[in-house]
């Protein structure tokens, strides 16, 4: 069980490098002065975006290892758990032993109730741990799925940024009221939405340049095979 509680660790340890590193790339964004190169801006939001995607595809699959890592935990819980049982019924026949034991001979109070409080404090530390494991798994997956939702958040971020072509210290300080001073998720889906028609409108467009530049070009070969005759 220790390989796989250090595998959790590990796994933790890398989701927060990771948002280190994309919240220091949006620290370096917002103290980039007004009048850098629209295009150059361009270019390292793409930059950041392909980052952010590659990051969620690999986190993607560390979800995928962490649920089999969770399968296994779960069946070591429930070995740990059978085994605790097996256990306290060995326990419970020793003391069955001993009690019929002292029961032939002098009776002795103050063993009697020695035996009764291991008994119990045996039981009380079975189900404590039992309680640590699961309640430290369950935190672990609450952590993760913020993780996550910033993850997400950043990468919508990047989008909008995209889409609106602005560099402005407005638009970072509006986007950080939206997503984290006061959240709104109603204002986030709607901006999600308009991202999302204007990303298909985009290509759209770019669609249909290339179809005309294709038509151009046959064009072009029919008037150069013309000119030839």
């Amino acid at each position: 069980m220790n390989d796989e509680f250090r595998t959790l660790l590990d796994l933790l340890e890398e989701v927060k490098q990771q948002n280190k590193e994309i919240k220091t790339s949006v620290a370096n964004l917002e103290g980039r002065p007004n009048g850098t190169s629209t295009e150059v801006f361009e270019q390292e939001l793409q930059a950041l975006t392909k980052t952010l995607q590659m990051v969620l595809d690999d986190h993607i699959k560390r979800k995928k290892e962490l649920t089999k890592v969770a399968i296994v935990l779960g069946k070591r819980i429930a070995e740990i758990k059978n085994g605790f049982a097996n256990s306290t019924k060995a326990s419970n026949e020793v003391v069955a032993k001993l009690e019929e034991t002292q029961s032939t001979q002098t009776p002795s109070i103050t063993k009697k109730y020695f035996l009764l409080d291991a008994k119990r404090w045996i039981q009380w530390a079975i189900w404590g741990i039992l309680v640590l494991l699961v309640t430290g798994f369950f935190s672990w997956n609450i952590h993760l799925h913020k993780t996550n939702q910033s993850l997400k958040d950043y990468a919508l971020r990047y989008r909008i940024l995209r889409m609106q072509h602005s560099e402005s210290n407005d638009s970072f300080a509006q986007l950080d009221s939206i997503f984290e001073t006061h959240r709104s998720e109603n204002t986030i889906e709607q901006l999600r939405e308009r991202v999302t028609n204007y990303e298909a409108a985009v290509r759209r467009q770019a669609e249909l340049l290339h179809r005309q530049q294709e038509q151009l070009m046959k064009e072009q070969e029919e008037l150069s095979r013309k000119n030839k005759r």
